[in-house]
């Protein structure tokens, strides 16, 4: 039967390519000379790009047939149309195909032109050996089909059912009669279908129908499958691949021929990706917000990266608050509602009252299912901060953001779940991530037939919002943690790359002292413009820094490479600008007297006084030492 997925196929009319080593726009690639490929070739080294001009006909037997366009290749590719990107494409997130019509009719053009935008790289980069070792430079990356086929939709169909019913037979185990039941099912379906007669579908697809119809009780638990697309901002690949993956997951969104995430609600999080894909592909970006206000893309989080937990300064960890829930607002017209943090080696006991403080009472992370040693008691449970503040929290029962929609881990939810007695539902994210991707169409087709099947969890695609009001409906007997939520896990993140922690503590520091400097040189009353914006420039690279593969460290050595060029940059430009304040502040304490000896102006831009050692180098390079008593201002 799955060898009859696919009917007739057609080669392409041609296809041709052109290599680059630099990230480059559509408009500056489609100029470019294309050089003829073919299916087999390979290309690289890593990290290049290949742009691919694809021509194509539908041939016109097809009339009234689906017909996708099929790409498979071992790097991350990404489908052009009328100059607008149209699909992601991954094998190693079971995306592998466009679908160019779902019936192909008259009026629609037989012939194209696509264009595939190839990144040389996987999904996880490019490690040589393991995922997580460093990335070969010299790999390459090999084009294995590129074709136009006829889609059997109504074989695909069959497929799931039979994918349904043989997980329920064998997971719900001998002692289930709904397990026996899900079997036979299963034969009488492969009796009565013929494969090479499809008019003898329907009736073995009723008989799965009659299965998923049958209900479940009113105390059956329910499960919120949210469509999630986690992209870590930096981790296997620098911050440039990542605006990339930001587009070829999210545009599967606004494509209308797939339209798995519109269908789902895709939660994205981290306004830096929204920020980058605002800046890079603008068609997209209207798109997005188009969905945002239709409820069918939700953005999520409130920060403006997934930062590090404990290493940022407690003033940081506003300012992602700060500038994220900004953005949102701005954007959006909403701030959001739930701190979202799956994937963070552990929280500070300040963060809840720190989200309190940013209009957010909802938490959720997964990761400390993570731990080596201590299983975590509770899935669903209020957190307590060091100031008494408390915020609802959910730990997804199935210990991961990146579900499939399979029986198996509907049932893995329920079973795990360590609060099932207080609370009645629990969140299930489904969806590729880390690399990206986000859900595809098969995932939503799973649970589509576990709605409410007697002898599953019932599954219902919710939302974010959808899941804490339910939880929040029934949390009056949930137990309350308090304190830091430790991961026992990761811990040489907090002494590997040094470097990096030396640059955020010295950013942090240069950009509160511009603050200040800057602040008091306004009121002063003089001409002097408070630097807002380049400002907002600086923190927004210092957050991005603070993401949490990168200020741990966990990450290659191109991001640790990107990340101390974006300290170097702030501690340059915030040097200026502290000079620029100093200036206008201190203007006649600068200014040189007659017959004064040379002197040395001290500032203090803490808020207590205190006494220092201080040194000046002199004329001849020798160093002084001397004690300073500085006041406050």
């Amino acid at each position: 039967m799955l060898g009859r997925l696919f009917g007739d196929r057609c080669p392409l009319v041609s296809l041709s390519c052109f290599q680059t080593p630099q990230r480059i726009p559509y408009d500056e690639a489609v100029r470019q000379e294309f050089r003829p490929a073919k299916v087999g070739d390979s290309f690289g080294p890593t990290w290049e790009t290949c742009w691919f001009k694809v021509e194509l006909s539908i041939p016109p037997a097809w009339a009234g047939r689906e017909v996708h366009f099929v790409w498979e290749s071992d790097g991350e590719g990404m489908v052009w149309r009328d100059a607008q990107p149209v699909q992601g494409l991954t094998k190693e997130g079971e995306k592998t195909s466009y679908i160019l019509t779902r019936s192909m009719k008259e009026p629609e053009p037989r012939s194209l032109t696509l264009y595939v935008e190839l990144a040389c790289n996987g999904l996880f980069g490019a490690g040589k050996g393991s995922m997580i070792a460093p990335p070969d430079p010299d790999r390459r990356f090999t084009l294995s089909k590129a074709e136009l086929v006829v889609f059997n939709r109504d074989v695909y169909e069959l497929l799931m059912d039979l994918e349904i019913l043989l997980d329920m037979a064998q997971l719900l185990g001998e002692e289930n009669q709904r397990s026996f039941q899900a079997l036979y099912t299963a034969n009488q379906m492969v009796n009565t279908c013929d494969v090479t007669d499809p008019s003898t579908f329907p009736a073995a697809r009723d008989l799965a129908a009659a299965i998923f119809s049958q209900r479940n009780g009113e105390s059956q638990h329910t499960i919120h499958a949210v469509g999630h697309c986690h992209i870590d901002s930096a981790w296997l690949w620098p911050y440039e691949e990542t605006i990339r993956k930001c587009a070829r997951s999210w545009v599967t969104v606004h494509d209308s021929n797939d339209g798995a995430g519109a269908e789902a609600g895709l939660c994205a999080l981290q306004a830096q990706q929204f920020e980058w894909v605002r800046s890079c592909y603008p068609g997209l970006y209207a798109q997005i917000q188009d969905f945002v206000a239709k409820g069918q893309f939700l953005p999520v989080g409130g920060t403006w990266v997934e930062m590090d937990g404990n290493l940022p300064s407690g003033e940081s960890m506003v300012r992602q608050f700060l500038q994220g829930q900004r953005f949102f607002q701005e954007q959006f017209g909403r701030i959001c509602s739930e701190f979202w943090l799956p994937d963070t080696f552990g929280y500070s006991a300040q963060l809840p009252q720190l989200m309190r403080g940013c209009g957010i009472g909802r938490f959720l992370t997964q990761k400390l299912s993570w731990n080596l040693v201590n299983t975590f008691p509770h899935h669903t449970f209020f957190w307590e901060g060091i100031d008494g503040s408390r915020v609802l929290t959910h730990f997804p029962p199935g210990d991961s953001y990146g579900m499939h929609g399979r029986v198996e881990e509907v049932l893995k939810t329920v079973k795990n779940n360590k609060d099932k007695g207080r609370v009645n539902h629990s969140a299930f994210l489904f969806g590729f991530g880390d690399g990206g991707g986000g859900p595809t169409q098969k995932m939503l087709d799973r649970m589509k037939r576990m709605t409410d099947t007697d002898g599953l969890p019932r599954v219902q695609i919710s939302t974010p919002d959808r899941l804490f009001s339910a939880l929040e409906k029934e949390s009056s007997q949930l137990c309350t943690w308090v304190g830091e939520l430790f991961l026992e896990l990761h811990n040489g993140t907090y002494t590997t790359q040094a470097q990096i922690k030396k640059g955020n503590r010295e950013c942090e520091r240069i950009l509160h002292d511009v603050e200040v400097l800057s602040t008091l040189a306004v009121a002063r009353g003089s001409t002097f413009q408070y630097p807002a914006s380049q400002l907002q420039r600086l923190w927004r690279l210092l957050l991005l820094n603070q993401f949490h593969d990168v200020l741990p460290g966990s990450c290659i050595q191109l991001v640790v490479e990107d990340a101390l060029q974006y300290c170097a940059e702030i501690r340059r430009a915030g040097a200026r600008l502290q000079e620029e304040a100093v200036q206008s502040l201190c203007r006649e304490l600068l200014q040189p007297k007659a017959g004064s000896t040379e002197s040395t102006l001290v500032l203090n831009t803490l808020p207590w006084e205190r006494t220092e050692v201080i040194s000046r180098t002199g004329p001849a390079g020798t160093e002084t030492l001397g004690m300073s008593n500085l006041g406050l201002w």
